[in-house]
């Protein structure tokens, strides 16, 4: 099988993509084709996503255009981070930057963009698998703080369920001897994995930055 032929029939498909199960019809007598694959992603050649109960794959000069037309959040950051550039660019031309300023912008960005970053899954397995463990934050058991957090949540929410995370934050961080970092990392990863059973509204003294706004309330839907 020629990798070329393998990697045009993909970048054809443009922002649509197309479905592995298709590639290995397509290509069925290539046993290693998921190895194949896997080594593509990793260099950056395509990118592999799931939607609904099929995996799909996009060449790296779509996917842009695909997530900035299927994925809200990061349509939005793209744009933030190009109007930030575009600010930046007329500030220096003035000599009137701020340098705090431009530090604050871009801090602000980057926490953003690793929001998204933790909220979205890749498939970088062999088998039509995305190993969770690789988003898990280093030194604390998932199943574990999920555990704690449904405790700490039923324990402390008000009469209409909701918890403003700030006091949730100070009771599991020191129930599990944890960062605040650690916490919001961890509780990122559960509200995303579980976004059926979770809800966000904002508000409250500290929480999670979505759509530009904090977040500092949850409750168990």
């Amino acid at each position: 099988m020629s990798l070329e032929k393998l990697v045009n029939t993909i970048e054809v498909k443009g922002t649509e993509g197309i479905k592995k199960a298709e590639l290995r019809r397509e290509f069925q007598e290539v046993e290693e084709i998921d190895s194949i694959l896997q080594e593509l992603v990793r260099t950056g050649e395509i990118f592999i996503e799931r939607k609904g109960n099929s995996f799909y794959c996009w060449h790296k000069n779509y996917y842009l255009q695909k997530l900035l037309s299927t994925d809200q959040k990061f349509s939005l950051l793209y744009t933030l981070i190009n109007s930030m550039q575009d600010s930046l660019n007329t500030k220096f031309d003035s000599l009137d930057a701020s340098l705090d300023a431009v530090t604050k912008q871009v801090r602000m960005i980057t926490d953003e963009i690793k929001v998204l970053a933790s909220s979205e899954q890749r498939y970088t397995g062999q088998n039509d698998l995305i190993p969770q463990e690789q988003t898990k934050p280093i030194g604390i058991n998932y199943d574990k703080f999920k555990e704690q957090l449904d405790q700490a949540l039923a324990g402390v929410s008000s009469s209409i369920g909701w918890v403003e995370l700030c006091n949730l934050r100070k009771n599991l961080c020191l129930k599990m001897n944890i960062s605040r970092e650690q916490f919001y990392r961890s509780f990122e990863e559960v509200v995303s994995n579980n976004y059926d059973r979770y809800e966000l509204s904002t508000g409250g003294e500290e929480g999670i930055q979505l759509r530009g706004m904090v977040h500092g309330f949850v409750r168990c839907i």
